[in-house]
């Protein structure tokens, strides 16, 4: 009687550690789902707001197709990092600078990273800060410092807290020199929706502090993300 008893009770623990898992299963995959909602949402706002702003500069329909793709393989290498073995959806700095400008193909050894390493982004930020990244360096191909034979490019970042609001700050410095620039009063080349997207975009959705200037041997822009 006792045995039985005992093996009762044992199939009783059982049961109740397994329900207690199933519960826990069922829990995590509603927060999974739930995730990837919020991120495909995200996802399908970006892509919107591509497609409006490639429009708007574009003269025709192939200008918007070649400029489309080649902002859409930026936000697909963003969604590369993204889909890394990662508990916190976060992407490091320094891989999303670094996979960013090796896209580029071209003047890798005219460029100079520096900063920290492992400084982790949430992936609402990183879709953001990387099309603004992306438009600084096809900017950079195109017409600035990896486009001519002088030019360098250096980019640095540091982190750095806040006393105001106790939060954490990514502060990136991008600088171009050796750069020969258009003459005073010309309108240059390329640049335009890069520069609407840092000064305007980047305060907007992610809160950041920016600054976009056209020095006279290159461009140098500064980006102050909360993260």
């Amino acid at each position: 009687m006792t045995s039985a008893l005992d093996e009762a009770k044992a199939e009783r623990i059982q049961l109740e550690q397994r329900t207690k898992a199933l519960h826990q299963a069922e829990a995590r995959l509603k927060v999974l789902v739930s995730e990837l909602q919020h991120r495909t949402q995200n996802l399908i706002s970006v892509v919107r707001s591509m497609v409006d702003k490639t429009a708007r500069v574009s003269s025709d329909l192939t200008e918007f197709r070649a400029q489309f793709r080649d902002r859409l393989d930026a936000l697909s290498r963003v969604q590369g990092l993204l889909s890394r073995p990662n508990e916190y959806d976060e992407v490091p700095f320094d891989a999303l600078i670094e996979t960013e400008l090796a896209a580029m193909g071209s003047g890798m050894d005219r460029v100079r990273l520096n900063g920290p390493k492992g400084v982790r982004l949430h992936f609402t930020t990183v879709q953001t800060l990387a099309m603004a990244l992306h438009e600084l360096a096809t900017n950079a191909v195109k017409y600035g410092a990896l486009a001519q034979p002088d030019g360098q490019l250096s980019v640095t970042w540091d982190l750095q807290g806040n006393d105001a609001d106790d939060r954490r700050w990514l502060h990136i410095d991008w600088r171009e020199s050796g750069v020969k620039m258009p003459p005073t009063g010309s309108k240059p080349s390329g640049g335009g929706q890069g520069r609407e997207l840092i000064e305007k975009a980047l305060p907007y959705q992610l809160g950041a502090i920016t600054n976009f200037e056209l020095g006279r041997d290159g461009v140098h822009c500064t980006i102050a993300v909360p993260i």
